[in-house]
């Protein structure tokens, strides 16, 4: 006589763990068809159960649970359930791990040591069972969810007057277009090459697991695994910005995107054959175990579909790259060529008090020493083109400022603004003032209106570069300026994906 058909004729109990015998039939609208009710928690109808067309696996049945996935395995078999029972204490956190990160779980476990009678269910299984309690209860809990296809649990009739069966999760089906996209045009599918290829870059520790040989062009899959502690920590300490992110400063939101594991922001190549391939276009998500809002059921998918972890934080991205001939090609070799994009690092900030001053700062990358030179600084006020016809009256007034460099950097590696932002406009109706400096204005603005200007510089002076100030209602008497530099970090990466 197995363990199963021992608790089924009342040779022991599980009731120390939280499961409680009951009604041998259930009439909730999603206990499976062939279901066998193992027992009950007596919370909120949850009862665990065998499915007869689904052989011995265990499985949790949640009527408060979500749509397609009210029963969800648990356990191999029953043996492996009653493990995890002894692993755990009660079933509890049976039914719940699949909604939970590793610290939720762990802090769970530690809030609710395993009682006494608890303690005395499990020695009774290990001595007269032989029994040992499941090494890594979390892990195996949700492996068994992460991997396994809804779309096979046999629901009864009634259950679809609840759920409609386009809420219901489909067969698992996987294909890949040139496009990202089936548009139903007769595009077909790419022919998926196993690339299998680990490395570290950045920081980060990258998985290439396919590419797709398409008509058109070759598809490629790139993940980059995020430290889970860093991704959480920032969550941690951002968390606030969600819920008001419209008092957060430009430089809050600066320092936001810098800190933001999940946000790798890189360009890639590939070489087929020797013949280098640009990207046309692409998609990408991010995945965070614990933070539903980063639990998309399509990322869901593309995980499961590659067997990678979803206790991980993960960077997707999904890129096209087209043929550099009429004809797909025979693919002898493939290499990928990874490049970050220059980002904005935050300088030192620094008040002017005079034409003529230098301040010298050191470039936060290069550690070269630079003197910036102020040629000529001034308040104005700005004039348009045109009135605006919006209700709004603008700020106006600004402080301008030129100088020099040197060494030399460019416009896209160095730039001075204003740690203030612009007035908001206010509720009014008035005529712009006229002025001879409109024509060396352009104005930067959304809906608010203008909220930085450049400053025309002739041509023939290359090395002067402008800033201007903030446009507030009333001049501004001084001025904090911030320098910003925007650089690659970390060195270009290339790697062969499928080697002559």
């Amino acid at each position: 006589m197995n363990l199963y058909e021992q608790y089924i004729k009342n040779k022991f109990d599980l009731s120390a763990f939280g499961i409680e015998r009951g009604e041998s039939r259930s009439d909730y609208f999603c206990t499976p068809k062939g279901a066998k009710i193992i027992g009950w928690t007596g919370v909120d109808g949850i009862h665990y159960c065998t499915i007869k067309a689904l052989g011995e696996i265990i499985f949790a049945v949640e009527p408060m649970g979500y749509a397609g996935r009210h029963a969800f395995p648990v356990a191999e078999n029953f043996e492996d359930f009653l493990r995890l029972l002894m692993a755990c204490g009660h079933e509890a956190y049976i039914e719940q791990a699949h909604a939970w990160s590793r610290e939720q779980y762990d802090n769970f476990a530690k809030e609710n040591p395993i009682t006494t009678i608890a303690n005395e269910q499990i020695l009774y299984l290990q001595k007269e069972h032989g029994l040992a309690p499941i090494d890594d209860p979390y892990n195996y809990l949700k492996t068994i969810y992460d991997n396994f296809d809804f779309s096979t649990v046999p629901y009864k009739k009634d259950y679809y007057e609840y759920v409609p069966k386009e809420a219901m999760p489909l067969p698992k089906e996987w294909k890949v277009y040139f496009s990202l996209h089936d548009r139903k045009g007769g595009e077909r599918a790419g022919e998926e090459l196993p690339l299998n290829t680990t490395f570290s870059w950045a920081g980060y520790e990258w998985i290439i697991p396919s590419a797709y040989i398409c008509s058109k062009g070759l598809v490629l899959d790139v993940f980059a695994e995020a430290d889970s502690d860093k991704v959480h920590g920032f969550m941690f300490k951002w968390m606030y910005a969600e819920e008001d992110e419209s008092k957060l400063t430009a430089e809050q939101r600066q320092q936001i995107e810098n800190e933001n594991p999940l946000n790798y922001d890189f360009r890639a190549k590939v070489s087929v054959n020797s013949t280098l391939l640009h990207e046309k276009q692409g998609q990408g998500n991010v995945w965070v175990q614990g933070y539903e809002m980063y639990q998309s059921e399509s990322m869901r998918d593309i995980l499961d579909h590659y067997g990678l972890s979803l206790d991980k934080c993960w960077i997707w991205h999904r890129m096209s790259f087209p043929w550099a001939t009429k004809t797909k090609p025979s693919i002898k070799s493939l290499a990928l060529n990874l490049e970050q994009r220059p980002k904005s690092i935050l300088g030192e900030r620094f008040n002017v008090t005079d034409v003529g001053q230098q301040i010298k700062f050191v470039h936060p990358v290069t550690n070269a020493e630079h003197t910036l030179t102020v040629t000529d600084y001034e308040q104005d006020t700005m004039s348009f083109d045109r009135q605006f016809s919006d209700g709004y009256e603008h700020p106006t007034h600004l402080t301008k400022m030129a100088y020099t460099l040197e060494p030399e950097l460019t416009n896209m590696q160095f730039s001075v603004s204003d740690t203030k932002q612009s007035d908001t406009p206010k509720k009014a109706k008035i005529s712009a003032p006229n002025s001879d400096f409109a024509s060396a204005i352009a104005i930067i603005g959304g809906a608010d209106g203008p909220t930085s200007v450049i400053v025309g510089v002739p041509r023939n002076e290359k090395k002067l570069h402008a800033a201007c100030s903030a446009l507030t209602f009333e001049p501004q008497k001084k001025v904090e300026w911030k320098m910003t530099f925007r650089e690659k970090t970390v060195e270009d990466f290339e790697i062969q994906l499928k080697p002559c």
